[in-house]
This record gives structure tokens, C-alpha cells and sequence, in this order.
């Protein structure tokens, strides 16, 4: 065995009289590493937590005091989450910058800008699209956000739940419904009926380059969403792959498709 001292005894050679003084300077010692990190953690989130209302209300919450899944949740926001929020909302700003520009002033209804329900829908939007990882997606929250400032569309019902669609579904399927409204030509004949025309599966795939298989399961998506119906249904012999749109459909794509002026 060897009778050198160990690099702790001879840090502690001082104390090596007396055990009690040794141990409590490696408690000491231990205590100073981990102030020096938990202030450095501090301070990185503290960073973040200045600029975030909703990291911020976590915190103000109690999110630190919930066992386990506190600790969680706040590995989760990292740096990298940071990030992503402050990209998605500069992106955003941009974006709605630019589409302003281009509204004529007369079309904004400044009574819904500055409602309550003007700030709630903010909110709604830029918590959503501070997460999503689609570049497209940011424009079409900033194309929705827009139009709904304009006179007439400022008063559209349950404004939330276009948005939520958005969030919901990927960029994927809003090309394909936007295709469907293009082919489904709807008209109002004399006696005031709708009419529509059938969109088929292949047709879909073939102009979106989407796997047929993907097209169907996206369809199926929207229809529980309400956008599109199955137009097969009702005839002898149904068979699936087969799409109309609807007027909900065709309300969420006039709001990503209107030309913003």
C-alpha cells in the first residue's frame, strides 16, 4: 500500500489534525461549485425569462416546485427552445410588417384592433407559431393575422378555431386543400343551390407530388376538421378517394390565398 498522500490530504494538511474541519471544507468547497453553477444557470435563464411572458409564468407558477415533471420541463427549455421562439416571432414580425405595408389603411377595422378579442388572438397566434418548425407555416399565421384586421373578416365567428387548424395541420395539407378549391369550382345556379365538382386521389397526388397513400390519410384529417367532405359517400359502391370542399374549407383558404391590400 502506498504511504503518499493523496492530493485531498495534502489540500487539507492544514486540518489532517482533525476530521470534523476536514469533511466540512470538502462540504464547503462542494457548496461554492455548485453556487458557481446554479448562477450561471441562473443567469441564462434569466436571460431568456426576460423576454419570454410565458417562460416567466411558468416560473411565477411554481413550475420548479412540481416534482419530477417541473425538472422536466425545464430541461426542455433549453437554449436551443429560446432560439426557436425568438427566430419564429422575429419572422413573424417581419412578415406582418410586410403584408401591412401593402394593406390600404381605409380596409383595417380599428375598432377589432384594439379589442380584447384583437390581443387574445395575438397571443393565440404568436404561442403557436413560436414552436412550429415549418417556415411556411409562420406566413400563413401571418397572412391569417392580417386578414383578420380587415373590415368584413374582423368579424368573422370563432376566429380560434382557424387558427388552431393551422397549428394543427402541416403545410402539406393546406397545399392540397388549396389545390381541391381551385379544382372544385363552386357556383350557385338559379335555384341558389351549391354545386360542387369531385376532386379524385389521384388527381391530388399527381399535382402536389404527395404519395397517394399520404394524400388520403390527409384528407381524412380534414374532413374531420371539417374543411372537406367525402364525396363518395351516398353513391352505390363506395369507394374511398374521392373530395369536395366545403364552405369552412373554402372560408380558411380564402384567408391564406386573399391577396393582402
Amino acid at each position: 500500500m502506498s504511504l503518499e498522500p493523496t492530493a485531498q490530504q495534502r489540500e487539507c494538511s492544514s486540518c489532517s489534525r482533525s476530521p470534523r474541519v476536514a469533511a466540512r471544507y470538502q462540504v464547503i468547497r462542494i457548496k461554492m461549485a455548485n453556487k458557481d453553477t446554479a448562477i450561471s444557470k441562473i443567469d441564462q435563464v434569466n436571460t431568456a425569462f426576460s423576454t419570454s411572458p410565458i417562460v416567466k409564468g411558468l416560473i411565477d407558477g411554481g413550475l420548479s416546485l412540481i416534482p419530477f415533471l417541473g425538472q422536466a420541463i425545464t430541461s426542455a427549455l433549453d437554449t436551443r427552445a429560446f432560439q426557436l421562439f425568438e427566430q419564429n416571432s422575429k419572422s413573424f414580425a417581419e412578415e406582418v410588417k410586410k403584408l401591412m405595408d401593402k394593406v390600404d389603411e381605409s380596409k383595417v377595422d380599428k375598432r377589432f384592433i384594439h379589442s380584447t378579442e384583437f390581443v387574445s388572438l395575438l397571443i393565440d397566434i404568436l404561442a403557436r407559431n413560436a414552436h412550429t418548425h415549418e417556415e411556411e407555416k409562420i406566413n400563413l399565421y401571418a397572412k391569417l393575422f392580417v386578414n383578420f384586421t380587415k373590415h368584413g373578416n374582423s368579424e368573422t365567428p370563432y376566429k380560434e378555431g382557424l387558427i388552431r387548424i393551422i397549428d394543427e395541420l402541416g403545410v402539406e395539407h393546406i397545399r392540397i386543400l388549396a389545390f381541391i378549391k381551385e379544382k372544385d369550382k363552386i357556383s350557385t345556379p338559379k335555384d341558389g343551390k351549391s354545386s360542387t365538382t369531385d376532386v379524385q386521389l389521384h388527381e391530388i397526388a399527381q399535382a402536389t407530388g404527395i404519395p397517394k397513400s399520404r394524400v388520403q390519410a390527409y384528407c381524412d384529417q380534414m374532413i374531420r376538421f371539417g374543411l372537406l367532405q367525402d364525396a363518395a359517400i351516398g353513391y352505390f359502391g363506395y369507394e374511398p378517394g374521392s373530395y369536395a370542399i366545403t364552405e369552412y374549407g373554402y372560408e380558411l383558404t380564402r384567408f391564406l390565398t386573399e391577396q393582402v391590400s
